[in-house]
């Protein structure tokens, strides 16, 4: 096979079976280890009975095309982030059977991202609890009310360095709500207060979030696509 054969035939078939199972358990490292080296074997060729050089490291070669890479998948982190998927369904789609019996079973009283390993987890469990900290980066808040998100802590601007205000915690204390930033009535900032409050960064940011009269509740969504909605490229 040429170099692009064997570039689909991995793609399509060597990275492609192994997808079903990873969307629902974490395999083993070694066992992501084993398959990455006959992937890697296979696509540097043999000769003699002997692997031939790699040129480049592994690494290099999974990273996107866009920048300079093949686009290989590389398996721990795509396993991660089809279990990721699965975990962003648990926190968002909570009327679902398999978040209501997940969470009657270990987080009845909390949501996924604060739910911790339990006693005696599945291995199901397991796998998704190792995926918690890929949901917990990757999402933030869409500010409606202002209710449920903390000023200090909370994930809450879009702004993708760190989606967290960098003016340090000053006259609102460390528990305050979005909320308190919002005029009662009418839904929009308190300019005045965010101006004074916030350094110039963060308050310009701020004040050119789109307010309306009827807010909904605020709701998490996905800050690395355009439309907040998961996917298991961007995680």
């Amino acid at each position: 096979l040429s170099q692009a054969g064997k570039e689909i035939l991995i793609k399509a078939v060597a990275q492609a079976i192994p997808a079903y199972t990873m969307s629902v358990f974490k395999l083993p490292d070694t066992l992501c280890d084993e398959m990455t080296a006959m992937i890697r074997a296979f696509w540097w060729g043999q000769s003699n009975g002997k692997n031939k050089m790699a040129w480049l490291s592994w690494d290099k070669v999974c990273t996107p095309k866009e920048m300079g890479g093949l686009g290989f998948r590389h398996l721990k982190s795509f396993n991660l982030a089809l279990l990721a998927k699965q975990g962003w369904r648990l926190q968002t789609n909570t009327h679902s059977l398999v978040s209501r019996v997940l969470k009657a079973r270990y987080f009845p009283h909390t949501d996924f991202l604060q739910a911790e390993l339990g006693s005696k987890p599945s291995f199901a469990w397991r796998s998704l609890i190792a995926a918690q900290c890929v949901v917990r980066e990757g999402c933030r808040w869409q500010i409606g009310n202002g209710d449920s998100a903390w000023i200090w802590h909370d994930k809450w601007l879009p702004r993708p360095s760190s989606f967290r205000p960098t003016t340090p915690p000053n006259t609102l204390p460390r528990d305050a709500k979005v909320s308190s930033l919002l005029a009662k009535l009418t839904g929009k900032w308190r300019s005045d207060m965010v101006k004074q409050i916030f350094m110039q960064d963060d308050s310009d940011v701020i004040l050119s979030m789109p307010r309306n009269h009827n807010q909904a509740a605020d709701r998490l969504v996905w800050a690395y696509t355009p439309r907040g909605t998961f996917t298991v490229r961007s995680a």
